[in-house]
């Protein structure tokens, strides 16, 4: 009975030729092409399915009363290339990429543990450079077949530490989905 509120809704808009937008949620799901998953803004922040859809990014948080142009901090929520399952591989690709393009660069492992889903993680934290000067926390969770990845990225420092629990918190909250896309075979 609660799924049919949800679809009399959809078949109205349909019917009535009226549009439905994406708001900023408390909640929402990123997907790709080998999975997908559920997360959860943390207290105080809004979840934007659409904002950073022009740079590539399905999923991206901010602080309610900011945008996703104005905020700082702010977070990004996506999934890996297909090319990755592992997400130590990932991590290990992704920070080879950053030595290169940071001179400088410094890393710092600062968590690891298991999502709300039980998907196993751990957070990065990665200093600013000359190169590069915003401050990073980056979390790499593993789903069954593809690997999830959340930013949490800042220019002010003040603002980074005040903020640091808010991936925590998001990463707390993930759980990975199983997606059976109509037009993939099945094995």
């Amino acid at each position: 009975m609660k799924m049919k509120l949800p679809l009399l809704a959809v078949l109205f808009l349909l019917a009535t030729g009226m549009k439905a937008s994406a708001q900023p949620s408390a909640g929402g799901i990123v997907y790709g092409p080998k999975g997908a998953f559920n997360i959860s803004a943390p207290k105080g922040w809004k979840l934007d399915p659409t904002a950073g859809a022009g740079q590539g990014l399905p999923c991206v948080l901010y602080l309610e009363g900011a945008s996703w142009e104005t905020a700082d901090p702010l977070m990004y929520a996506k999934i890996a290339s297909t090319k990755y399952e592992d997400y130590e591989t990932f991590a290990k690709d992704a920070i080879a990429d950053m030595k290169k393009k940071r001179p400088g660069f410094k890393m710092k492992r600062i968590a690891s543990g298991k999502t709300a889903g039980g998907q196993s993680y751990f957070i990065n934290e990665y200093q600013p450079t000359n190169a590069y000067k915003r401050f990073e926390r980056v979390a790499y969770v593993q789903l069954p077949k593809a690997v999830a990845y959340i930013v949490m990225t800042a220019e002010d420092r003040a603002g980074y530490q005040k903020h640091q629990g808010a991936l925590m918190e998001t990463v707390k909250s993930l759980r990975s989905m199983n997606v059976d896309y109509p037009d993939k075979p099945k094995n």
